[in-house]
């Protein structure tokens, strides 16, 4: 005898699965406030899989998808499934399951990872559309834009053409290490959706494992190893001229490069805390380090020297007793 889903499931599924496709389609065509309201988009896929089952949730996710493609094609509900509700599912469960939060991030990670490589495929077998390369046209039409306003403000040739090595530069670095952006994509996909699950569902009474504060991140010492097996790979590459590795190499000195950014960023949120900086001087601090190449840089070398020295008991040795 096959086993009837409650009634309750079924009405709460279809609600939950139009505000589905609401979040989504308000994601697509409200312009700047659409990134943020992207991060809601998983969000009731969660609430069914913690208030009923993964086939609820499933069934929701079908019914979304279908909506989504009547009204806005069927490739934006192909995005809607695999960018937003394989990764409410997968956070749903292993919340569910009272997985740990380290575990939870990771299969979050690997989820979005996973559907973002599904997506430039299905992109580029069916619909002969790359999604990098309508990217790079984007900045492309960028840069022509820049140099044109440029020109007209009156910079010399030679200045102009500088300035275009130096974006075209930045576009081939771009696709060099598309990977490696890829993955940080995805970790961040993961922690905004849990950050903002766990704020909302905490609402209706379910308590998500918390982050460890901000002013406590550390990168643990195999980040380092692998940010220096990133720099001897590197190193291979310019003796003996292996592009394949060149190309490795770049993108695992740049993943470990933003980790060390933030981590390092950690350390000096944790000395303005310590002299109680108000919260508005601190962003603007944040701000600077990150345009600011130099100071970028040397917040990144706090980050690796933090690994091995720990600067937080360095300066506060009482604190951290």
């Amino acid at each position: 005898m096959k086993e009837r889903i409650p009634t309750k499931s079924i009405v709460e599924g279809a609600f939950l699965s139009a505000i589905t496709v609401i979040l989504f389609l308000a994601s697509l065509y409200i312009p700047l406030f659409g990134t943020l309201i992207s991060f809601l988009c998983p969000l009731p896929i969660i609430i069914l899989c913690l208030r009923h089952n993964i086939k609820i949730a499933f069934l929701s996710l079908v019914i979304a998808f279908f909506l989504v493609s009547m009204l806005a094609g069927p490739f934006q509900g192909l995005i809607g499934v695999l960018g937003f509700g394989t990764l409410g599912i997968a956070l749903g469960v292993a919340i569910k399951r009272k997985f740990s939060l380290l575990e939870i991030l990771l299969i979050g990670s690997i989820t979005s990872f996973i559907s973002k490589i599904f997506l430039m495929l299905i992109g580029l077998w069916l619909m002969d559309v790359n999604p990098l390369l309508l990217g790079l046209e984007q900045i492309d039409q960028s840069i022509n834009q820049s140099l044109s306003f440029y020109g007209n403000m009156g910079l010399n040739p030679e200045q102009i053409a500088d300035l275009k090595n130096s974006l075209l530069q930045s576009v081939e670095l771009i696709k060099i290490a598309f990977p490696a952006m890829l993955v940080v994509a995805s970790v961040f996909d993961t922690l905004i959706n849990y950050w903002v699950a766990g704020k909302i569902l905490s609402r209706f009474g379910y308590h998500l494992a918390p982050f460890v504060p901000f002013y406590k991140w550390r990168a643990s010492k195999s980040f380092f190893w692998s940010y220096l097996f990133g720099l001897l790979i590197l190193l291979i590459n310019t003796k003996y001229n292996l592009p394949v590795l060149g190309r490795i190499g770049i993108n695992i000195q740049l993943l470990f490069s933003i980790i060390f950014l933030i981590t390092g960023l950690a350390v000096v949120s944790y000395i303005l805390r310590h002299y109680k900086v108000k919260s508005f001087l601190c962003w603007i601090i944040y701000i600077i380090i990150f345009i600011q190449p130099v100071f970028s840089l040397a917040i990144t070398w706090v980050g690796i020297f933090d690994v091995w020295f720990d600067f937080r008991k360095l300066l506060f040795p009482q604190e951290n007793n």
